[in-house]
């Protein structure tokens, strides 16, 4: 939608007023639904991890010391 300063807003015809709300309106639901359908999809709001085992934090130290993992 066109950047409209409300004095511009106030001075259109009021059937001109209603399109372009109605029009702004439009666009606005069609981005909400499409980032829903989005979030829905999207695989990080269902990722849990594919850890299946702990390590303590000794065993972790040990590791990055010993150069098995790096920092």
């Amino acid at each position: 939608m066109q950047n409209f300063t409300y004095d511009s807003v106030m001075n259109m015809p009021t059937n001109e007023r209603r399109f372009y709300l109605a029009r702004h309106h439009r666009r606005m639901s069609e981005q909400e639904e499409k980032m829903e359908d989005m979030k829905k999809n999207s695989k990080s709001n269902n990722y849990k991890g594919s850890r299946t085992t702990k390590v303590s934090g000794q065993a972790l130290k040990n590791q990055i010391n010993n150069g098995k993992l790096p920092i």
